[in-house]
């Protein structure tokens, strides 16, 4: 253990904090449940965000305070306010969440916990988010932003303070065209063939690369020539490194994790992003190599 730090004190260098307030807020670029893509830059200059990070679908506290946000929602949205809750739950599951808790306000896939790392809001190595509270202005600025959650009637005061108003009434039923249905469709991640993705990747004019997400010793044994090899835990820090956000596809030795990691490309605005069936396992001739 290095000079100086203490058992007790590891808790805390494991732990990222939110980011503090009057900073610039990082780009937020994510997938709702029911398919469409959430960036924070299409609300700047007209509405405050209020971002949710949340850990667990059961939880009876989360669920709570959800609905709590719920029930004053017309308040927030009279002060041009939209409500998204975040998570790292695919959106199959938040679209039932949603749904079993009659919630109007959308919920953002968070793959890998990118988003809530960026924000502190998500430990530094298990990919889950941290029950938090980030509130950004019209500019894109964070004005609150703590861990845990806030009492609603907190938040709505700072929201009239910060637009020089007092929090409407209880019945107001002031909304903005777009608060509760934002976003455009986001592009999806498709599942092909190995022999498809082969064929692709063997065109003499392709422009595709073959991400591998395997660890780095499965992909010191055996790999398909010309792969770049990017474990799934360290995507969201290297992802530059493809040096493209469009025609990708992902393998895996199975198909699963490279499942997770093409959804986490297009939740990052990429597009034409594939996910090899079965993976290596199916990959042509792959079999008798490895």
């Amino acid at each position: 253990m290095p000079k100086g730090i203490k058992l007790k004190d590891i808790p805390h260098l494991l732990s990222l904090k939110p980011l503090p307030t009057g900073t610039e807020a990082p780009q937020l670029s994510l997938t709702a449940e029911e398919g469409t893509w959430i960036k924070s830059k299409d609300f700047t200059g007209h509405l405050n965000i209020l971002l949710v990070f949340f850990r667990s679908l059961l939880d009876d506290r989360t669920d709570d305070y959800l609905k709590s946000l719920q029930k004053e929602i017309s308040r927030f949205e009279a002060l041009n306010t939209v409500i998204f809750g975040v998570t790292q739950f695919r959106t199959e599951r938040l679209r039932q969440y949603r749904g079993r808790q009659g919630l109007e306000f959308h919920l953002l896939y968070d793959p890998l916990a990118l988003c809530a790392r960026r924000f502190g809001c998500s430990g530094r190595i298990r990919p889950y988010c941290k029950p938090s509270v980030i509130l950004l202005d019209r500019n894109g600025k964070i004005i609150l932003s703590q861990r845990g959650y806030l009492p609603t009637s907190d938040l709505l005061s700072k929201l009239a303070s910060l637009e020089g108003t007092t929090v409407p009434e209880t019945d107001s039923q002031r909304t903005f065209t777009g608060i509760r249905d934002p976003g455009a469709p986001a592009a999806s991640a498709n599942s092909v063939t190995a022999v498809t993705a082969l064929g692709l990747l063997s065109d003499s004019d392709s422009n595709f690369k073959l991400l591998d997400v395997r660890t780095p010793e499965e992909f010191a044994q055996f790999h398909i020539e010309g792969a770049i090899n990017i474990p799934l835990d360290e995507l969201p820090h290297r992802y530059q490194e493809l040096e493209q956000t469009t025609h990708i596809i992902c393998l895996s030795k199975t198909g699963g994790l490279s499942e997770a990691a093409a959804e986490f490309l297009t939740s990052i605005g990429a597009s034409q992003v594939f996910n090899v069936e079965d993976g290596l396992a199916a990959w042509p001739g792959a079999s008798k190599q490895h």
